[in-house]
């Protein structure tokens, strides 16, 4: 248990690295999202999103009740609830303050027509309170809908942990219960998100996915689960963007992309990802800074080449040639600078003193 589990951070950067892909295709959607910006129905492109989004957000909260297993370990109950107020409160404010006003500005510009100014649209951003998205240039928890959600979620899951006895078969019970959950909870939403679903999918990384037994012997399927997951899913992105009246079928691929997806990858993760090299250790490093500004990036990147007059097409095939590196670029700024890291969540630097005393 004292051992880091180098295949859940590097599923948790690989994950993370497919946003940008991600929100660049959501603005040729075929479902009529406004987005922050939005330029064209692309049924390829929309593809991208329907074939990522049963299972990404669900892995995260996966990822992140795993961790919570060692950190719980590790801390203790307050001394984790106060690390998790810290690391996700502190960037959460600094998000909605600063970094989401940039997403409802470009919004107001290209769906309202907005004239002014930049600063001029705080007042507009802060009196405007409405389905939070910000598509209509107001008041948006944006993309760090998850930071509050993994937030409340770290806070709620202590209590139902404590409660749980810590056996053999408590642990068998707990996970089958919260498996069946997570799929019948799959579709139940709060403010647009399955909060119950992500709850119970949190403590299912906890309880189960952080043993290492129970892993092991789910890498023994990892080919005919992976199978399965890219059947169903392509068959979900295909039935949602290119048919009409097979909503059924197309719901069964959608709940099936989503728990298959979450032990297929889990399971390819466990045999083939659990390492570590200067590279992967320092993307695991800025996992969490790299979800936090890469919306803004992307948005901003797609309005400015808009302007030029490019090609909408072309458009999201720049995007992305220049949002990666320029998000991973400011990812190692941020990294390396001792006062802006802590407003993403990161630990303070240590004098190299210190960090000889520490190690």
């Amino acid at each position: 248990m004292n051992k880091r589990i180098h295949y859940i951070d590097n599923l948790r950067w690989m994950t993370v690295s497919l946003l940008i892909l991600f929100h660049a295709a959501i603005a040729y959607n075929t479902w009529g999202e406004a987005n922050y910006i939005f330029f064209e129905e692309v049924r390829p492109f929309a593809s991208i999103v329907t074939f990522i989004d049963p299972w990404f957000m669900p892995m995260m909260f996966l990822l992140a009740g795993v961790s919570s297993r060692f950190s719980l370990q590790k801390r203790g109950y307050v001394s984790f609830m106060r690390e998790r107020l810290l690391r996700l409160g502190i960037p959460l404010i600094f998000g909605l303050l600063v970094m989401n006003p940039v997403l409802s500005f470009i919004a107001d510009i290209t769906h309202n027509g907005y004239t002014g100014g930049y600063f001029e649209h705080y007042t507009v951003y802060f009196s405007r309170f409405t389905d939070l998205t910000g598509y209509d240039g107001g008041f948006t928890l944006g993309h760090f809908w998850f930071v509050l959600v993994l937030l409340v979620i770290s806070f709620l899951s202590c209590p139902i942990i404590r409660l749980i006895p810590k056996s053999r078969k408590s642990t068998i019970i707990t996970g089958i219960a919260l498996s069946v959950m997570s799929v019948a909870l799959f579709d139940v939403r709060f403010l647009g998100k399955p909060l119950l679903m992500f709850l119970c999918v949190y403590l299912l990384g906890y309880f189960v996915f952080s043993d290492r037994k129970f892993i092991k012997q789910l890498s023994r399927y990892k080919w005919t689960l992976t199978a399965v997951f890219l059947i169903v899913s392509v068959g979900d992105a295909i039935l949602f963007n290119y048919t009409a009246g097979l909503e059924a079928l197309n719901t069964i691929c959608c709940y099936a992309s989503f728990f298959t997806g979450i032990l297929a990858l889990t399971a390819l993760g466990h045999d083939h990802l659990d390492f570590s090299n200067r590279f992967s250790s320092l993307n695991a490093k800025i996992s969490y800074v790299f979800y936090m500004i890469h919306f803004p990036i992307v948005v901003v990147c797609q309005y400015l080449l808009s302007l030029t007059g490019m090609d909408h097409l072309a458009n999201f095939f720049v995007t992305l040639l220049i949002t990666y590196p320029l998000t991973w670029c400011l990812c190692l700024l941020i990294e390396k600078t001792k006062y802006i890291r802590v407003l993403f969540g990161m630990k303070k630097l240590l004098p190299k003193n210190c960090e000889v005393l520490q190690k």
